[in-house]
């Protein structure tokens, strides 16, 4: 029995770069979407799109986090 963890398995690093494609994807698309449909072509109100744009958004942050891994996040130990 090895100890590899699906994390740092080949199926668990691919699964980790289609989560980050997918958040950069949520990140990006619907603002580009809403400058161009969303409010001349489509007939949203601005209000409505953007609040679309910032939830979307907001899960591709999280998505990114959890793909990327908390661990990424916290400060490294100073040693002395």
């Amino acid at each position: 029995m090895s100890d590899l963890k699906f994390r740092d398995s080949e199926i668990g690093r691919i699964v980790r770069g289609i989560a980050i494609l997918v958040s950069a994807i949520l990140m990006i698309l619907p603002a580009y979407l809403n400058y161009e449909l969303g409010i001349t072509k489509i007939g949203l109100e601005p209000v409505v799109s953007m609040s679309v744009t910032l939830e979307l958004f907001a899960i591709a942050i999280v998505l990114f986090i959890v793909a990327v891994g908390p661990e990424k996040f916290k400060p490294k130990a100073q040693t002395q």
